[in-house]
């Protein structure tokens, strides 16, 4: 049995017209920033492993170099 001394909340009506429209064009900005955001700290961390490894690798050159010197 259901409780019924609650009051069921009536359904918001479906958006029509140009209300509809707006709330779906917000909806895809939404979602298109946050893909930007997520390609974007992508990149970044892509960026920061390229320059890390350049990094270890200028060391490990240098320290080869340095062993050759007389």
């Amino acid at each position: 049995m259901s409780d019924s001394s609650k009051p069921a909340r009536p359904a918001d009506p479906p958006l029509r017209g140009e209300a509809a429209w707006r709330a779906e064009k917000d909806a895809i900005a939404k979602r298109n920033e946050e893909a930007s955001r997520r390609a974007q700290a992508r990149r970044q961390a892509k960026y920061d492993q390229q320059t890390a490894r350049m990094l270890a690798d200028e060391r490990q050159e240098r320290a080869r170099l340095a062993k050759r010197r007389p």
